[in-house]
């Protein structure tokens, strides 16, 4: 073979190879809101709709300039979509990390509440009182962390009766994403078993902003933190679902 041809021959594969498609793949779907949904993956497609996937095989080298563009602000749009699907799922984990499951009974809301006394730590199941000056356990409850109680006079409850009533010291009360440190909660023994372990009271619940939802049986605790999350979240959404309805 002469040097000609050979170069020839190189010219050629070098040629051919220069026009060979770089090859990526775009899939589209119609939504249930008749709108065109371009993503990067099939894995990307909900189950309900990968029966009418249409698969778009760029072919970088023999698209038109204009089509290569629109193709680019595709996949473009799909990236910041990921980015904007990131942000929405740290919101919600963040929301869900203020939300503590409650029982709730008519309009009663009970919550279960970590104790830690030198170094024991005991979970009870307190009602959320608003009625209540201070968080109060029953004595019942707290024999078994061996507590020292100190007495502190006596409380009149419902029907009249006055009853003695003891300060216990804890080394911290905690429930769902609240932590309240050292504390004193009065210690008091109920005649008969009411059904829960004790009260939270105003001495902690004053400190907080929360809301309850009855529906859910949810506690949200730092309620405006919550409320600045679900508006950022619904903007989000927002967002997502126009870049989603863009062709």
């Amino acid at each position: 073979m002469s040097r000609n041809t050979l170069v020839a021959g190189l010219s050629l594969v070098v040629s051919l190879a220069g026009v060979m498609p770089a090859s990526a793949e775009v899939y589209h779907y119609i939504d249930h809101k008749g709108r065109k949904i371009y993503v990067d993956r099939q894995s990307q497609i909900p189950p309900e709709f990968r029966g009418q996937t249409k698969r778009l095989k760029e072919e970088s080298e023999t698209l038109s300039q204009t089509e290569r563009a629109r193709r680019a602000q595709i996949l473009q749009r799909l990236e910041a979509e990921k980015g904007v699907q990131g942000e929405i799922a740290a919101i919600e984990a963040e929301m869900a990390s203020l939300e503590q499951r409650a029982k709730v009974q008519g309009n009663s809301v009970q919550i279960p509440v970590e104790l830690r006394y030198i170094g024991k730590r005991k979970t009870v199941n307190l009602i959320v009182d608003t009625g209540a000056t201070r968080t109060l356990l029953h004595k019942s409850t707290v024999t078994s962390l061996g507590a020292m109680l100190r007495p502190a006079g006596f409380a009149q409850v419902v029907g009249g009766a006055r009853i003695p009533t003891n300060l216990m010291p804890v080394d911290g009360i905690s429930f769902g994403p609240v932590d309240q440190g050292k504390s004193e909660v009065l210690v008091i023994e109920p005649s008969q078993n009411p059904g829960f372990d004790g009260l939270l009271g105003m001495d902690i619940l004053g400190k907080l902003k929360y809301e309850i939802d009855m529906d859910r049986q949810v506690v949200i605790w730092h309620a405006d933190r919550y409320r600045e999350l679900a508006r950022t979240r619904q903007e989000l959404l927002a967002r997502a679902d126009g870049n989603q309805a863009q062709p």
